[in-house]
């Protein structure tokens, strides 16, 4: 066969094939994602969310379905991941309080065991609440309070300091600590960061542990009980944006 010949050839036949595969939006992964958790066919819906996860898509819809096919196929701890993952997307979305709860409960967690720590917990709080209007809404009205004049410069001084506080946990949410979720059952916890190292314990499945540090495949992290040690990045789900 001629060079030019097997060219034409693979420009014929081959590429049609391919370029599909190349230009295959996020969308369309997405609705492929949905019509096989339709079939039930939850290792492939989650393979597809994944892969929509992948391209920097963070929809609290992606994660909800993510959870739905999670929780259906038996993988509790992956399922509480995406709905914390969307709830943190959605904080005022009740459904997601509730799913979370459901998924806490039927894991035989303890509230404090899926507790994003006290800043985490907080700045929940008060994006749940939209501390961040409440704040701007203060500090308008301590900046209109001093063009009133030296009489109400106590209620300009009272507004600034409500509005710091509304805003206090925007601000220290950038020093809070990242949380993951053991979203694989009986992940052991190691004393090292390399495979032939020794089990400490096993980590309960949904429970939620800060992340410390990255070491290659590990991540090391500390469990509800106060013990350190390393787990596998495929056992543990960053929480935060990845």
């Amino acid at each position: 066969m001629k060079p030019r010949f097997a060219w034409l050839l693979f420009v014929a036949v081959l590429l049609p094939a391919v370029a599909p595969a190349q230009s295959e939006t996020p969308d369309a992964v997405f609705r492929r994602g949905n019509e096989h958790a339709t079939r039930s066919q939850w290792d492939a819906a989650l393979s597809d969310y994944e892969l929509v996860a992948k391209e920097g898509v963070r929809a609290p819809s992606l994660y909800w379905n993510w959870a739905q096919a999670a929780s259906a196929s038996g993988r509790k701890g992956e399922a509480l991941w995406a709905t914390l993952r969307a709830r943190e997307l959605t904080p005022g979305d009740a459904s997601m309080r509730r799913e979370a709860e459901r998924l806490r409960s039927e894991l035989g967690l303890d509230p404090s065991e899926v507790s994003l720590g006290f800043i985490g917990d907080l700045r929940i709080l008060a994006r749940r609440f939209r501390f961040d209007v409440l704040a701007i809404v203060a500090f308008l009205f301590s900046i209109a309070a001093v063009m009133g004049g030296k009489a109400r410069a106590r209620f300009s001084q009272a507004a600034f300091l409500i509005g710091l506080l509304l805003a206090a946990p925007f601000l220290a949410g950038a020093w809070r600590e990242p949380r993951g979720v053991v979203v694989q059952k009986d992940a052991p916890l190691m004393d090292a960061a390399r495979p032939d190292a020794v089990s400490l314990a096993n980590l309960r499945e949904g429970e939620v542990v800060p992340l410390l540090g990255d070491e290659g495949e590990y991540v090391r992290i500390q469990d509800a009980s106060g013990a350190r040690g390393f787990a596998h990045k495929n056992h543990v789900r960053r929480i935060e944006g990845e």
